[in-house]
């Protein structure tokens, strides 16, 4: 959605101008939706979040809305990064969404979305959980997310030690495949033999000349244990 389609829709929303004609002040806030799949709509999300803004007499000054996984990237979300740049321009002074999980799935993509904001001093209400940073629970929740997130990385990585070391006793190996294949080891000593230079020969086999290098030693070392058998 761009920006002229995100403010036709808060437009047309209802009872947009129950709020926006009052001449008392008001918080600017924007309003950020994301599903997942085509298959889902964010219909309900945007009409109970259009009522809230309107008891709390909160101004929809921008409409973020996108279809897209919550565990992609920061850099593949097109509109959540529409809303950081726009927060950077101190466009509103407060973030609305559905629940926390619509800004990001896993809890590292949520704090960097949550820290950025906070930085930049706007901040976020979630209405499922009804969080908002602006408050001293809030700020209290926010701080939480950050503990959690730390305990989950850490979490994370001994997993992660675990399992590796738990493939390595079993045999396994990591890093990449290995291209030295017996009919390669071949063809290098058989140019090798011919009294062909190591450019030449990865020129020819369309390998780097490590690769000759590493094929001719190698072969040597094959050749030793067979002598030694």
């Amino acid at each position: 959605m761009n920006e002229e389609q995100a403010i036709a829709r808060v437009m047309s929303a209802e009872r947009m101008n129950d709020f926006l004609d009052d001449a008392l002040p008001k918080l600017n806030v924007a309003v950020y939706l994301r599903v997942s799949t085509s298959h889902q709509t964010t219909e309900n999300q945007f009409r109970e979040l259009i009522d809230v803004c309107n008891r709390n007499r909160w101004q929809i000054v921008g409409l973020y809305e996108e279809t897209i996984s919550g565990t992609k990237g920061l850099d593949e979300r097109a509109e959540l990064n529409r809303m950081m740049h726009d927060a950077c321009l101190k466009k509103f002074d407060k973030v609305v969404v559905w629940s926390v999980d619509r800004l990001g799935r896993s809890m590292k993509h949520l704090i960097t979305v949550l820290s950025q904001l906070d930085d930049l001093g706007v901040d976020v209400f979630s209405y499922a959980q009804g969080i908002d940073t602006s408050t001293t629970f809030g700020k209290s929740m926010f701080q939480m997310v950050g503990i959690f997130a730390e305990l989950e990385n850490n979490m994370r990585s001994e997993r992660q030690k675990i399992g590796i070391k738990r493939a390595l006793d079993n045999g396994a190996k990591f890093g990449r495949k290995s291209i030295l294949t017996d009919k390669l080891i071949e063809q290098v000593c058989n140019l090798k033999e011919q009294g062909r230079s190591i450019r030449y020969i990865a020129n020819e086999l369309k390998i780097s000349t490590g690769t000759v290098q590493n094929a001719c030693a190698k072969k040597v070392v094959e050749n030793a244990v067979e002598k030694g058998a």
